[in-house]
Order: structure tokens, then C-alpha cells, then sequence
């Protein structure tokens, strides 16, 4: 029996994501009683962020960063991208596309590379990309990763651990010029990914590599990023 839910209910639990983390973004940490400082290491902070559900107060974390020379649109097609996913994230094994839902929503198996001794671990997952428009500003985007269940690779068949994500990565241009140049342009990122390993890990442990990773993942996309586009003409 799966606990993932189905590529309908995915995309539905993807909106509440956009909804949650556009909200997010306007809040502000420094001034927020339920942001709490975890960490900070030049521009980038790691959050705690509490939150009520069902009447039950609940936290997760976020973290935050701004990259320069990089607009949202072209930090968002980096970490959507499944081509390009493969050449800066070195933990996955292969990507493979299942199923296109629309222009910019598919879904994805994801093998990852084993880390001894553990089990290898796998991913079914929606990956959606949308363009947010801001009245008299730049647009923002925003890309959600969720789990799901797919026919094709149901649980339990493929051999390996099913782990489970809800990861959601929330871009805005910032820049103060009409005309820019590619160092005039930076992107305020808004970042969090609940993962769930699959089998069995304390929720305190997973939170404690999750802290550790914030950091590490969000340099190594920035950097990658920055030298994709380098080059390139602006895309908002």
C-alpha cells in the first residue's frame, strides 16, 4: 500500500505550496516571532519557522539567500531542468521523465546514489515551474518538487527505498535599474525541502542533516548558476 499520494492530488497539494511560499516571501525573519535564527554564513540563513495546523504547532525549516547575477527565471529553469539538474547535483544516479502533464509540469523517477551502508533510495515525483507575476515588478517563480505515485513505478517493485520529498524553491529578480546589465540583476531566494528518507530515521536526525545540507546545496546551485548564465542574455 502506497503513502503517496496520486499525480491529481500532487498537483492540487502543489498550489497550497505557491500559495504558502509566496506568503513566505513577504514576510520579514528579523521581524517574525515565528522565524527563529538556526544558522548564517554570508547572505544565506537557515530559519525555523513555526506554523499551526489542525490546531497542532508544527516547524520546519527555510532558508534564505541572494545570488548575483542571476534572475529568477534562470535560478528556477537550473533546478527544474532535468539535463541540467544532472550536471550540478551529484547525488543523483539517473532522472528519468515518466509522464508530461503540461508545459511545465512533469513527472520524474529518480534514482540516487547509494550511500554506503544504507539502502539505495528512489523518488517518484511531480516537478512543477510557474511564473508569478508582481504588478510593476520583475516576475518571480517558483518551482515545487512533491511526491506522488505513479503506475509505471509503483512502490515496492523497483527495487530500492522509496523516499519521499516536498521541496520548494521560491525565486525574485531584485534589481534597481530599467535597462541591466548581468551585474545589476540578483535573485532572493526562498528555500525549503521536507525529506522523508523512507524506511526508518528519527524526524530529530533528519532535521539535524537537513540544517547541515541548506547551505551546502544552495552554494552549489549558485555557483552553478552563475556560470550557466554568465554569459547569456537576461531572461525574466
Amino acid at each position: 500500500m502506497s503513502n503517496h499520494p496520486s499525480v491529481k492530488d500532487t498537483q492540487a497539494k502543489m498550489q497550497e505550496l505557491i500559495n504558502k511560499y509566496v506568503d513566505l516571501s513577504k514576510q520579514d525573519p528579523e521581524n517574525e516571532p515565528s522565524w527563529q535564527c538556526l544558522s548564517k554564513s554570508g547572505d544565506t540563513k537557515i530559519y525555523r519557522k513555526e506554523e499551526e495546523k489542525n490546531g497542532v504547532t508544527m516547524d520546519f525549516l527555510v532558508a534564505t539567500t541572494t545570488v548575483e547575477g542571476v534572475t529568477a527565471a534562470e535560478m528556477a529553469e537550473v533546478f527544474h531542468n532535468g539535463q541540467l539538474k544532472l550536471k550540478w547535483d551529484h547525488t543523483i544516479e539517473t532522472d528519468k521523465e515518466l509522464e508530461v502533464l503540461d508545459e511545465f509540469c512533469a513527472v520524474y523517477h529518480q534514482i540516487l546514489k547509494r550511500v554506503w551502508p544504507s539502502a539505495q533510495r528512489d523518488i517518484v515525483y511531480a516537478s512543477h515551474k510557474q511564473k508569478l507575476e508582481n504588478e510593476g515588478e520583475r516576475p518571480s517563480w517558483i518551482v515545487c518538487n512533491v511526491s506522488c505515485d505513479h503506475p509505471t513505478v509503483p512502490e515496492g517493485t523497483s527495487g530500492y527505498t522509496r523516499a519521499s520529498i516536498e521541496v520548494v524553491l521560491f525565486c525574485k529578480t531584485e534589481c534597481d535599474k530599467s535597462d541591466p546589465s548581468r551585474k545589476d540583476v540578483r535573485c532572493k531566494i526562498v528555500y525549503s525541502a521536507s525529506v522523508n528518507p523512507g524506511g526508518w530515521a528519527p524526524s530529530s536526525v533528519v532535521k539535524a542533516v537537513s540544517q547541515r545540507e541548506y547551505p551546502k546545496f544552495l552554494k552549489k546551485i549558485s555557483s552553478f548558476a552563475q556560470d550557466h548564465v554568465k554569459n547569456n542574455a537576461i531572461q525574466y
